[in-house]
């Protein structure tokens, strides 16, 4: 039921990708059925750990048919807080071409914005800040750090390709995206070049229905970046409630495991939601499972995921009256 990628990965991550489209990859821009959609997510990660990680993202995009050619545009806006005091700032426009070929579903996407990324200085000491009147670290005097900076901006570029054919009761998905095809620089230091390394993102899916009420949907996103690697895999069941003429209505539970090559376990992954008409709402909870589960009581994240997408206003299917039997 499960298909192994491999992909290598730094930068922002959700246990529950298949609920953050643009985030996973930009062909999933308007990869729906619907003439629009708005999407956002919250992570909460190790609160034990002074809040360790949290992540928040929101965004929409949309559909266009101009000369009967399926055209989306969207945007995407990431907000990371690293400790507490590093935060980084994505804003991510994105475009994507849809083509239905033969029963295939082609898309190709791109991404093109800025990042921004900042650090409080004051929320810090330095070692010439060391007050020998008081006997402590006094953070208003100078640093002495002529050349670090508190905050920087540079362009971000990605890419990805997706494809899906229905067979029957099987539909499986394949997907592959480039982050950082630009190779940007990043950092707090003036005097130092830090390339971010291109990250490579490998996604499939499967979906099997069992009878017309009960679906099982398969996941596993596999990426890779210099050193790291980052894979994560799982499988929900879904039970239809009721079909409608646009949605189904229907609940969802699943679990996933997160872990990498030649590295320990990361977490064991609970996953439940709903769709109901319009809207799609996921749950996620990530239970530790590597080294540091001692220092959390084996917590590990919170995660809430939601969508509202449009009823499309495209005919799909033109009937001319016939005069004759």
């Amino acid at each position: 039921m499960l298909m192994s990628f491999f992909t290598r990965a730094q930068d922002i991550h959700f246990s529950q990708y298949y609920l953050s489209p643009l985030s996973l990859n930009p062909a999933h821009t308007g990869n729906y059925r619907g003439d629009f959609r708005f999407f956002g997510n919250y992570r909460n990660q190790w609160r034990d750990i002074n809040n360790a990680y949290n992540t928040f993202s929101a965004g929409g995009d949309f559909n266009v048919f101009p000369k009967n050619v399926n055209v989306s545009g969207g945007i995407i806006f990431l907000n990371d807080k690293s400790g507490g005091n590093l935060i980084v700032n994505k804003i991510m426009p994105s475009g994507a071409i849809h083509k239905n070929i033969k029963g295939y579903k082609l898309h190709i996407g791109l991404q093109a914005g800025v990042v921004i990324k900042s650090i409080d200085f004051y929320a810090h000491s330095f070692p010439n800040q060391l007050n020998w009147t008081k006997g402590g670290f006094d953070n208003t005097l100078p640093n002495n750090e002529a050349n670090v900076g508190q905050r920087f901006v540079y362009l971000d570029c990605n890419t990805g390709l997706h494809a899906s054919k229905r067979f029957g009761k099987w539909e499986p998905e394949l997907g592959y995206a480039i982050f950082h095809l630009n190779e940007p620089t990043e950092s707090f230091l003036s005097n130092k070049k830090n390339f971010l390394r291109m990250r490579h993102a490998y996604n499939a899916a499967l979906s099997y229905s069992v009878s017309t009420s009960v679906i099982l949907k398969g996941y596993t996103l596999y990426g890779y970046t210099s050193e790291v690697s980052d894979w994560v895999s799982g499988l929900n069941v879904e039970y239809v409630l009721s079909r409608e003429s646009f949605f189904d209505n229907s609940v969802f539970v699943g679990f996933m495991w997160r872990s990498g090559i030649k590295r320990n376990p990361d977490a064991g992954i609970v996953t439940s939601g709903v769709n109901y008409r319009n809207y799609t709402i996921g749950f996620s909870y990530d239970i530790t499972f590597s080294q540091l589960k001692t220092s959390v009581d084996s917590k590990g994240a919170f995660e809430m995921a939601f969508i509202y997408r449009g009823k499309s206003t495209r005919l799909v299917k033109k009937y001319i009256p016939c005069e004759r039997y």
